[in-house]
């Protein structure tokens, strides 16, 4: 007689954990989601610096024309550009953060709850489907 358990359906809500605790502890978007860049300019768009999406200085980018200026006044221009970047960058993530709020914890906290939940209830239906077909098999003899 075949016995009907629960342990398929508790691996996979088991696995479906498994990856949320890896998603939360790398603590990044999911990858195919396009990295957030930070961009800024100054000097009339003659210099140009981009921070990554970890909020580091990427790249810095000088039009020749700006190579021309004293070199204070190029260090004050790239200065003003990566904050320009960096603000940029803040708003994009901030926006990125409120467009999608999820709390990582709660829902991984919500998982748990619900496969232990629904383990004891399949363990309830397996247990009445056994009993019912012992019964069955009684009665076939």
């Amino acid at each position: 007689m075949a016995e009907f358990t629960s342990s398929e359906f508790d691996r996979m809500l088991s696995e479906a954990r498994a990856a949320l605790d890896a998603m939360r502890s790398r603590g990044s978007a999911p990858p195919d989601e396009e990295e957030v860049k930070g961009v800024g300019e100054a000097a009339d768009g003659r210099v140009t610096a981009t921070v990554n999406g970890s909020g580091l200085l990427e790249s810095v980018e000088l039009n020749p024309r700006v190579l021309r200026l004293p070199a204070e006044e190029i260090g004050e221009h790239i200065v003003t550009a990566v904050n320009a970047a960096l603000q940029d960058f803040r708003t994009k993530a901030s926006r990125a953060t409120d467009a999608a709020p999820v709390d990582l914890n709660a829902l991984a906290a919500s998982m748990q709850e619900l496969q232990d939940q629904s383990v004891r209830q399949m363990t309830q239906i397996g247990q009445a489907f056994n009993e019912l077909l012992t019964r069955l098999d009684g009665l076939r003899r």
